[in-house]
């Protein structure tokens, strides 16, 4: 009698793995078909492209032939270099400046919203507003303030958007980022157990000590997902460049935006794709590797919820 009721039992077990194994493989059918689609065989043919040069026969035919000269141009070609390390120098630039000032405000300003601190609700509001106004109009909105309103408030030209780009170019990437990654933090700290955060008082974990290390490290597992898209992207993201410069180059340029620019230009122009498709490649070749390097460095080092 106890065997056959072990073997029952047994038998559930196993039933409920099957369909729990079942049901975690369904689940990632749908991001392996994204991946599938939006990844491999949106950019399977810009692969061959990288590898692939032009040669015009006559005037009537044009073949194409093996090579790997796409990709060395980009580092021996004095022009390509030049303008590749000042576009990859102003990405990094702008991902520190991310790293260094954005995250931790954004990280701040969400413990105190947390602490439901005054006007914390305002703030709140406030700081999500770019997230619900097109981008475009909030880009038109903010140079026609500072060209245009400024000067008749303040009697001066020094706060035009022409003569402080990069200043304003930052103040814009910072407050326009301010709003999903502030709502996401607040959201993970107003989960976090409010008998941790009293048990954290009676041990003495107060003000600073008490975001330190209680609040920031449940918090962690969010912030660290930024981290990590933000290596993943960091030489692909434009920082809102194009809304404010349209595809007009700049000493400002990030790696993304000369990319996008670089691919518009190309539009119409068979022969120009595998240039653009060779930087791609680069950029996917550092990025990926870099990617998982910091999420390795992230799971080991950063702190844990324990």
């Amino acid at each position: 009698m106890t065997n056959s009721v072990k073997t029952e039992k047994n038998k559930g077990l196993k039933g409920a793995n099957a369909s729990s194994n079942w049901f975690y493989g369904l689940l990632m059918v749908f991001p392996i078909i994204q991946f599938i689609l939006f990844y491999v065989v949106v950019n399977v043919k810009s692969f061959g492209y990288a590898f692939m040069e032009q040669i015009k026969v006559s005037d009537t035919q044009i073949v194409w032939k093996f090579t790997f000269d796409n990709i060395l141009r980009w580092f021996t070609n004095p022009s390509k270099l030049a303008t590749l390390l000042s576009a990859t120098k102003m990405s990094l630039f702008y991902y520190a400046f991310t790293l260094i000032v954005s995250i931790p405000m954004g990280l701040l300003f969400s413990y105190y919203i947390f602490k439901k601190m005054p006007l914390s609700k305002m703030f709140r509001v406030f700081l999500f507003i770019p997230s619900i106004i097109p981008a475009a109009a909030f880009v038109l909105t903010f140079k026609l303030i500072l060209n245009d309103v400024t000067p008749v408030i303040f009697g001066t030209n020094d706060f035009r958007f022409d003569g402080n780009e990069l200043v304003y170019v930052l103040f814009y990437t910072l407050y326009v980022s301010f709003g999903t990654s502030v709502l996401m933090y607040v959201n993970k700290m107003f989960d976090i157990s409010p008998e941790v955060i009293e048990a954290g008082k009676l041990d003495g974990a107060t003000g600073f000590k008490e975001f330190w290390h209680i609040v920031l490290p449940l918090t962690f597992p969010t912030l660290s997902v930024f981290l990590v898209t933000g290596v993943a992207t960091i030489f692909t993201n434009q920082y809102n460049l194009f809304l404010i410069f349209g595809n007009s180059p700049s000493e400002l340029d990030s790696l993304g935006y000369y990319l996008y620019n670089l691919a518009g230009f190309s539009i119409g122009k068979e022969g120009d794709i595998p240039n653009v498709a060779a930087l791609g490649i680069i950029c996917t070749a550092v990025a990926v590797p870099l990617t998982f390097i910091v999420k390795w460095a992230l799971d080991k080092f950063g702190p844990t919820e324990e």
